[in-house]
């Protein structure tokens, strides 16, 4: 039987979970690490059934590499090119340095993927011979119910190349969308606003439960401090610092996420985060440790009304929406509405925009007027502000992202 033309290396908690993402939809593939119990412990996990899956022993190949082929007996698909998906720790150096490593061994058919949630894509192709190898794909956290995937393209990407990559996310029956190489791409670049909010709101007097119903009310699956318990506190920290560097006017970082690491709070797969996961199941309140952590960064603080909670959450979305588009990160509204349902789960599916349309220019006008002191990221654009008052929120953000620039 052939080996998978699918190489995935790095078998951290995102990695294992793009292992199981080629399972479920029945697509062979390679898995690698550079420690062996790293892959058994992916085995282990993914609990097999032996009379649909062939596994192989392990052996060192590409990079000396640990690897073991995970091969399904009926797959008979065969891609137009070798992929390897790399999903190592997010740092450009060691992503440049593996790349490096990959193409001096990898014969010149195969496409090289980088699952990178913060770096630039042309920066890590920087480091190859031959740019037009490299292509994003990103996933999103948990990648069992997220169904999008940002695919990446950089000014080098070859139109077969990028081909090749959106019809892989295909098969793994996910969505492909094509974004351009910029800061956060699009998904991150709406969220990193979001959570910093979630935690300014923390520090200024609103409590983690009001931020939580808030969020619900919002539309999204969860609490914004669950959310980044949930990608890791290092990663939405190397994310979050991504855009600061980016967007400097745009977020004032809150100090809670670099507090939460210097005290070993990694998030739920990490040690707990700001909330604790005793058996799996999370808290009903905030952890010792992030109670602390808020006391000690609590400034000036007030009693919030539930609805300018959910104001500022969402408004801080809203904005980045409209800069994003009218940068040419995304081209249409609709890019933001997958990006949203299938990045982030926010529901309904396509009602995100409508949302702002329910909640009104004139509202959102007030809103963005009262918070814009306490917050860089409520401190929208005068022409964006402007359109609000002749025209519906979703009309203003096209109406301002219709001016593009660089």
């Amino acid at each position: 039987m052939p080996r998978p033309q699918t190489l995935l290396v790095g078998l951290g908690v995102v990695g294992r979970a793009i292992v199981r993402a080629h399972l479920t939809a029945g697509v062979s593939v390679t898995i690698a690490d550079q420690a062996i119990a790293a892959l058994e412990r992916c085995i282990d996990e993914m609990d097999l059934n032996s009379s649909e899956w062939d596994v192989s022993e392990p052996r060192s190949d590409v990079a000396d590499m640990a690897m073991i082929d995970l091969t399904r007996r009926d797959d008979v698909a065969v891609q137009t090119h070798p992929i390897l998906i790399e999903s190592i720790v997010e740092r450009l150096q060691i992503k440049q340095d593996f790349f490096r490593r990959v193409e001096r061994e990898l014969c010149e058919d195969w496409i090289f993927c980088s699952n990178t949630s913060t770096l630039r894509i042309g920066d890590i192709a920087a480091s190859l011979t031959d740019p037009s190898r490299l292509i994003g794909m990103h996933f999103f956290m948990p990648v069992k119910s997220r169904d999008a995937v940002e695919v990446i393209p950089t000014v080098d990407t070859v139109t077969a190349n990028l081909a090749a990559v959106t019809e892989h996310v295909r098969r793994l029956d996910r969505s492909p969308l094509v974004v351009a190489d910029a800061p956060g791409f699009i998904v991150n670049r709406m969220l990193s606003p979001y959570l910093n909010e979630a935690m300014l709101l923390l520090s200024q007097g609103a409590t983690a439960e009001q931020i939580e119903q808030a969020a619900l009310r919002y539309g999204m699956p969860m609490s914004p401090l669950e959310l980044i318990d949930l990608i890791g506190s290092r990663t939405m920290f190397d994310a979050g610092r991504v855009y600061w560097q980016s967007f400097p006017t745009r977020i004032d970082p809150s100090p809670m996420l670099p507090a939460m690491i210097k005290r070993g709070r990694g998030g739920r797969y990490s040690g707990g985060g700001f909330y604790d996961y005793p058996d799996g199941h999370r808290s009903q309140r905030l952890s010792p440790a992030a109670v602390e952590i808020q006391e000690k960064y609590s400034r000036t603080t007030k009693a919030f009304l539930d609805d300018e909670v959910q104001s500022r959450l969402s408004l801080a979305m809203w904005i980045e929406s409209a800069l994003l588009l009218r940068q040419g990160v995304a081209h249409t509204l609709e890019e933001v509405e997958i990006a949203m349902a299938g990045g982030l789960g926010y529901r309904p599916r396509g009602g995100w925009c409508e949302s702002f349309d329910r909640m009104g220019s004139d509202a959102i006008y007030r809103s963005i007027a009262v918070a814009a002191a306490d917050s860089k990221s409520l401190q929208a654009p005068a022409e964006l502000l402007e359109l609000l008052l002749t025209c519906r929120p979703s009309e203003a953000i096209a109406s301002y992202a219709s001016v593009k620039h660089s």
